[in-house]
């Protein structure tokens, strides 16, 4: 009994961990030999990362990082309950996703600084509810290709997210997936805060003008 109740909280510190490897830090490094929170934003996520290249490299390396990003998310929210020899159990996969988040955000290797949390994060809902991840990826879309700002994007799949999980089968949204819409709810929120700089950069500029 005891060890089944410290297996859950050993494995959110693993999935918080994982989650906080910086991948694009590392490769960017070790393919260009910077340090990236030099460069752009100074953030370690796909997009900043991504600057280090020019041309054609460009995208298939901010593509790479972003599935290596992506995966820290969808395998512990996936798979941790299995490795842990537990049933499909939602609220555990709920737990690990978040933690997974948090160790991109606030990474154990970068002293809890890291990347803003959009690639990490749509890992999880793959794993939660990938029906609205895919709705969320067309409100990104939809916002992106309207303001040409990943960010403004990012925040829309955040909202869209939310609204998503919560209106499909809003029945079950906060009763048996309750875990899920606060997490996708929490999420929504988080982005805001992580792209905050961004925020106060664009009303700034649009203050001047």
């Amino acid at each position: 009994m005891i060890r089944d109740l410290m297996d859950i909280p050993v494995a959110c510190l693993a999935a918080w961990i994982f989650g906080g490897i910086p991948f694009g830090l590392v490769l960017v490094r070790i393919c260009k030999g910077i340090d990236i929170r030099s460069i752009g934003s100074g953030n370690v996520g796909a997009t900043n990362a991504s600057r280090a290249f020019t041309g054609r490299s460009r995208l298939p390396f901010f593509l790479g990082i972003y599935l290596l990003d992506f995966a820290k998310g969808f395998l512990p929210a996936y798979y941790g309950p299995e490795l842990l020899g537990r049933a499909p159990d939602l609220d555990l996969q709920v737990w690990l996703g978040a933690c997974a988040v948090l160790g991109h955000c606030a990474s154990p290797f970068l002293r809890l600084r890291g990347g803003k949390g959009v690639a990490t994060m749509t890992g999880v809902f793959a794993a939660l509810d990938f029906t609205s991840l895919l709705i969320a990826f067309g409100a990104f879309f939809a916002i992106f290709l309207l303001t040409r700002q990943v960010f403004w994007g990012s925040l829309a799949l955040g909202i869209g997210l939310a609204a998503a999980v919560i209106l499909q089968d809003t029945e079950t949204a906060f009763a048996g997936r309750f875990s899920v819409s606060i997490l996708a709810l929490t999420c929504a929120a988080f982005l805001f805060f992580t792209h905050r700089s961004n925020l106060r950069g664009f009303f700034s500029n649009k203050t001047r003008v």
